[in-house]
């Protein structure tokens, strides 16, 4: 089935895929291991990427629908699958621990868990185009938000925070944070995946590119506000430095709370992120069977909450699971993503140069011998269908 969806929707899906969840606890690991020069990091690993992501959209990008019985492409399946699933399980154990360490600390896990997983199996269930325009509507106010912190935050910056310091050794240190950071991006491959269930496919390219720079600056703002309103040890050993920086923004002296309304701005984004991953999963196992079907959505929303819960004990594992295991694992499983997208994308060329040398060689053949005029629209009709 086929979904419409606008280029504009495309770009801002990927843009909250990469940003939503990356910005709970990403930055305070990053900020360990590069210090102020953090926020260089974004900068430095953009350029690589966007490349990347350039020539993957290069061309045809409908391969995962063309031939879905084949090995490659059962592979290519599994692969993000298994891809989305790690990055789901890592997501919404985080928001789960989250709401229960700042909104509901009474509240067991499993219940927040449970509702939870509800709440994204009735979205999931929506389709993607839902998907899309709750992620638009939701998404564009955070953006807006994330963008304008460095003015509402503007007497509290001390730039000397943000003065970067460049020698080996903090280049090193870069290096480590940038291979920690660039699998939090390479979410942004779910788009190779999603372009085989969208209708329109002009400009899908220029969607990619846009999400990706939107969700790169969105960041590298957001790191940077950190570190220069925070300094790099607060916000290197702050749980989740990004709601300490808010409350350090003083509109009024009455209004002392604004943290807990940018939160109910960026929740629904992220419930969209884990939608559109849920959504993703369950496309990948029935494309694997062959067959479409929403039953299994729902016991599969509730298998995942509930395994989110048992797999990690405490938040300590889970924060272990993320930026240790998670990262390595990420990279690999996004480098064979990567690898077998460009070898169906070769075949498909392969084929395709064969099926003109065959088209041109029967016409040759065709005007040699001096066919009729009906029989040679025959042809005609024949090639067209070919």
């Amino acid at each position: 089935m086929k979904h419409n969806i606008s280029v504009f929707q495309f770009a801002l899906i990927i843009a909250n895929t990469l940003i939503t969840s990356a910005l709970i606890t990403l930055p305070q690991i990053m900020t360990q291991l590069s210090e102020q020069n953090t926020w260089l990091v974004p900068l430095i690993t953009y350029p690589l990427f966007l490349l990347i992501l350039f020539l993957c959209f290069h061309g045809d990008i409908n391969l995962t629908r063309e031939n879905p019985k084949s090995r490659l492409n059962k592979l290519f399946t599994v692969t993000i699958g298994i891809f989305l699933l790690t990055s789901y399980l890592r997501d919404l154990r985080a928001f789960i621990d989250y709401i229960s360490s700042y909104l509901l600390p009474n509240t067991p896990i499993e219940v927040i868990s449970i509702v939870l997983s509800l709440t994204l199996l009735y979205i999931s269930a929506s389709g993607l185009e839902v998907i899309a325009r709750i992620t638009v509507i939701q998404f564009v106010v955070l953006a807006v938000l994330i963008l304008i912190l460095p003015i509402l935050t503007v007497n509290e910056i001390d730039i000397t925070n943000v003065a970067p310091i460049i020698n080996q050794d903090e280049m090193f240190n870069m290096m480590k944070s940038s291979f920690i950071f660039f699998p939090w991006m390479g979410e942004a491959f779910i788009a190779l995946y999603l372009a085989g269930f969208i209708g329109k496919k002009k400009d899908l390219n220029r969607g990619a590119m846009l999400g990706v720079s939107l969700g790169f600056l969105l960041f590298f703002v957001l790191t940077f506000t950190n570190i220069a309103v925070l300094g790099e040890q607060i916000v290197s050993d702050a749980t989740y430095p990004n709601i300490i920086m808010i409350q350090e923004i003083n509109i009024t002296d009455f209004l002392d709370r604004i943290d807990l309304i940018i939160v109910i701005i960026w929740m629904p984004t992220l419930l969209s992120k884990l939608a559109l991953t849920l959504y993703c999963i369950h496309k990948t196992l029935f494309q694997l069977k062959g067959k479409g079907s929403s039953q299994l959505l729902s016991p599969l929303s509730l298998f995942l909450g509930i395994l989110a819960i048992v797999l990690f004990e405490t938040n300590i594992q889970h924060l272990e699971y993320s930026f240790y295991t998670w990262t390595t694992v990420g990279i690999l499983l996004e480098m064979i993503i990567l690898i077998l997208f460009v070898v169906m994308k070769i075949m498909r060329h392969v084929k395709e140069k064969k099926r003109i040398i065959v088209l041109n060689h029967i016409k040759a053949l065709s005007l040699m011998q001096g066919r009729s005029f009906l029989k040679l629209n025959f042809f005609r009709f024949f090639e067209n269908s070919f």
